[in-house]
């Protein structure tokens, strides 16, 4: 097997590089498995944080891969650890989903309604009155905390309104933005890949279909890049960009020759 790329360990982004919505992009899970079969590492790094790691392991593994948990890397895991180690004993107000709050709660962080920090995540059962308790606390001067900058979560039935665009509401109406970012292209993700990758960072290659996360995540941190336009980005938006990865494919199966 031949591949386009020099890397032992390979980041995935997930939705807009493995699938979109239930819908596997060509024949990924083959490439995956081709991967695995070469001796090289695999781990999916997602910024969605609606859905907790089991949730991933299932829907990953019912598309065909036989994943694994310890593969699973999220914002949330990304953003329990950034609060456990750097703001030990302060509660959180989480704007998320049940998975989510379920997921903070079991890593011991305290959910309050007055809390010390506004804790933003991807919430596809988010309601008015969150938004506006929210709004509240940020006007009192909380800490205001995201677990993720994307704008938008591709589907294939159309773009779904993710964190960035909440993150934009909260700031036109309370003038506030998060002080602390934790998903990809920010350094409390590259934290937790230190906990689970050896490999010297020139082996690592960060593979998305995001130019502001993936790539520029993989470039933050001295990783290779692979974007592929299969997602978000596309060819016009890669020239006027200024963001140079280091490699460009069509899709994630292109990554074998």
């Amino acid at each position: 097997m031949k591949l386009k790329i020099d890397a032992d360990v390979f980041l995935f982004d997930l939705d807009g590089t493995i699938y979109l919505g239930d819908k596997l992009i060509g024949d990924s899970v083959g490439t995956l498995m081709k991967l695995g079969e070469a001796g090289k590492k695999v781990f999916f790094l997602t910024n969605n944080s609606s859905r907790d790691k089991s949730e991933y392991v299932q829907k990953i593994a019912r598309l065909g891969y036989p994943v694994q948990p310890e593969q699973i890397l999220t914002s949330t895991m990304a953003s329990i650890q950034y609060l456990t180690t750097r703001r030990p004993g302060k509660s959180v107000f989480p704007v998320g989903t049940p998975a989510f709050v379920k997921e903070i709660k079991e890593a011991g962080i305290a959910v309050k309604e007055d809390a010390d920090i506004v804790l933003l995540a991807f919430d596809t059962t988010l309601n008015y009155e969150k938004i506006w308790k929210a709004n509240i606390l940020l006007e009192k001067g909380r800490e205001f905390i995201a677990t993720h900058p994307d704008i938008v979560c591709p589907s294939d039935i159309g773009d779904m309104p993710d964190v960035g665009s909440l993150m934009a509401l909260l700031e036109c109406s309370c003038g506030r933005a998060p002080s602390v970012i934790c998903g990809k292209p920010y350094s409390p993700m590259a934290e937790i890949i230190n906990t689970r990758v050896s490999a010297p960072k020139e082996k690592i290659v960060m593979v998305g279909d995001r130019l502001y996360t993936d790539i520029l995540f993989g470039i933050n941190n001295n990783y290779k890049s692979i974007l592929v336009l299969s997602g978000e980005t596309t060819a016009e938006m890669l020239v006027s960009s200024g963001v140079q990865p280091t490699l460009v494919l069509p899709t994630v199966n292109e990554i074998i020759e």
